[in-house]
């Protein structure tokens, strides 16, 4: 509408103009030739706000996994992206695992082998009840056929980041998170699990409510039961 009024300003300036200086006002076709190129314009204005608007209605959608939308990508690994996501109901925040993009063009036999991993990794995690390992809010596909989870959105570093951040960590710092990591992967163990990637970048020391160097063990992805260990 702002495109068309702002077209039609210009044939109705001319016309006022020539009335109020009595001269005889130009036939339709004079007029047509003086401003068809404005609402040309305006027609091409509206077209183009009319696809913008689409792209970017799909783009929205694309980024819509199940309650969730994706706001900003905060990192990935061999596996997955991790997104920052929010719920379009709910305030509180998360993070979602989205399968990469990339796996989708491999072989029938690699994605599958990804797929069950990843699969393995929720199951995993989803079963475990420590206050230190990774909570899981939900599991699905997206519409490309990818897999996902959501889990609680983490405030703080992964201990590798730390290290590199800060130097060295003192001693008693050190076996205080390494306790909370021990407390993750006995309860693992004693349900039969073994992570099989534990590592200083799958150790998030987090801020949790009021408490501080609160340790989350992460990515079950390599996780493998007792039974089949040898």
């Amino acid at each position: 509408a702002a495109a068309f009024i702002a077209a039609s300003l210009g044939p109705a300036g001319f016309v006022v103009g020539t009335v109020l200086r009595h001269r005889a006002v130009p036939e339709i076709g004079q007029m047509v030739f003086l401003f068809l190129t404005n609402y040309l314009a305006a027609t091409s204005a509206l077209a183009g706000t009319i696809v913008i608007h689409r792209l970017g209605t799909s783009v929205e959608r694309a980024r819509r996994l199940g309650g969730y939308q994706l706001v900003e990508r905060l990192g990935e690994g061999g596996m997955g992206e991790v997104w920052l996501a929010r719920h379009r109901a709910l305030v509180r925040p998360a993070a979602i695992k989205l399968m990469r993009a990339e796996t989708l063009g491999g072989s029938l036999t690699e994605l599958h082998a990804i797929q069950q991993r990843f699969r393995r990794e929720v199951q995993a995690t989803a079963d475990l009840e420590s206050p230190h390992t990774i909570e899981i809010y939900d599991f699905g596909a997206a519409a490309d056929g990818r897999l996902y989870y959501v889990m609680e959105l983490l405030r703080g570093l992964d201990a590798e980041a730390l290290v590199k951040r800060f130097g060295p960590l003192p001693p008693e710092r050190a076996i205080h998170l390494l306790r909370q990591a021990c407390a993750s992967l006995a309860e693992a163990h004693d349900r039969g699990l073994i992570h099989r990637d534990v590592k200083p970048s799958n150790l998030h020391v987090c801020v949790l409510g009021l408490e501080l160097d609160f340790v989350k063990l992460l990515d079950f992805g390599l996780v493998k039961h007792q039974r089949h260990a040898d």
